[in-house]
């Protein structure tokens, strides 16, 4: 099997860079356990001014100069890519595409990006983050192979620390996410969101802390950096969320993972096949309710009859579940795995170091 040159084609726009996959492909590269790797941030690119297709063509040349065996695309929605862009690649350089879609579509109403379908159509496989209309909606544009792919956390950015034994927290709940109010295509439950953010300021008053943008009254607290958000998520015991997707089955937004992984008790929108997803013990620090109100019931039965210990030991549990099953770096292994054993997993985790300098290269 030759070794892996792969060409990565990540989700980035103005500072924020992809440290979750960046820095991985750093260390797998300093231990050997790929040959090399190269990145093309197209949408960064293209967001940056000059000729859109010009770094489309850009694009296509790096695939011929590089000549990767393994190209990993990431949300391509404002690229402009079509399907003569991937025909074009595929005659630079032989190569397998993976494409992950973490960003959630709807049929109608937030239908999938042209670029993305054009990517579903050449990829060899298509990561996304649910199991119904996520996954179908590949199919339907023409993917032969989808699989369904967790929201993670960034090991880095979300640093593993202690969780608090002090048996008090300044909230009892509390919710990030912005408040989105689309004048005309939105996501599916962005009003539920809405709902239950207010239905938990009458249920929990100054209880409950509200970190984003857009929201007033009791709680609200303002707007947060995506990656300032674990102190937010440690200054109460339980963070709470609704998704903006509550019929998709499989799926949960980044804020599962985020929290688990700062040691929170978590409640969000129960969905289906969750029972395929989460073990029996999960429910120590998992919360799912079907309506506002059962959510609600649910996080105060909780908080009324578990002891700060326990709630302590479940944020802890919270954690090392997050850790086992929701690492990013993790991730990047199973996509390179996708077909056969390339990288052997054991070997990568040996080699993740989150302090080591990500890939700089734009």
């Amino acid at each position: 099997m030759d070794p892996l040159r792969i060409l990565y084609v990540p989700n980035e726009a103005g500072s924020f860079r992809q440290l979750g996959f960046r820095r991985p492909f750093a260390n797998l590269r300093g231990a050997n356990l790929i040959d090399d790797v190269s990145v093309f941030s197209l949408q960064w690119r293209i967001q940056n001014g000059g000729d859109p297709e010009g770094h489309r063509q850009d694009l296509i040349a790096r695939v011929g100069a590089f000549r990767p065996n393994v190209v990993l695309m990431q949300h391509l929605g404002s690229t402009g890519l079509k399907d003569r862009h991937f025909e074009a690649m595929r005659a630079a350089s032989d190569f397998e595409l993976v494409y992950h879609e973490a960003d959630p579509y709807s049929r109608f109403l937030h239908p999938l990006p042209v670029a993305a379908r054009a990517a579903g159509r050449a990829a060899n496989v298509v990561f996304t983050v649910g199991t119904g209309t996520f996954a179908e909606n590949f199919r339907r544009t023409g993917s032969t192979d989808v699989r369904w792919a967790s929201h993670v956390f960034e090991a880095e950015r979300f640093r593993r620390s202690p969780v608090s034994q002090v048996p008090s927290r300044e909230h009892d709940v509390v919710i990030v996410a912005n408040r989105n109010t689309p004048r005309f295509r939105g996501h599916p439950n962005w009003k539920d969101r809405i709902r239950f953010v207010s239905y938990l300021q009458e249920r929990f008053g100054d209880r409950l802390a509200i970190y984003g943008n857009g929201w007033t009254g009791v709680g609200a607290m303002g707007p947060i950096s995506f990656s300032s958000q674990s102190d937010a998520i440690r200054s109460a015991w339980v963070s709470a969320n609704w998704d903006h997707y509550a019929a998709e089955p499989s799926y949960f937004s980044n804020r599962l993972p985020i929290s688990l992984s700062v040691g929170s008790i978590h409640a969000t929108t129960s969905h289906k096949l969750y029972e395929n997803i989460f073990p029996e013990f999960t429910k120590r620090f998992l919360i799912f309710g079907q309506t506002h109100e059962h959510l609600a019931d649910s996080i105060e039965r909780v908080l009324a009859e578990t002891t700060p210990a326990e709630r302590i030991l479940a944020g802890e549990s919270a954690q090392d579940f997050a850790y086992e099953h929701y690492r990013q770096d993790n991730q990047l292994v199973e996509f390179l795995n996708y077909r056969a054993r390339r990288v052997s997993p054991e070997a990568a985790a040996a080699a993740w170091d989150i302090d080591a300098t990500p890939l700089e290269e734009l």
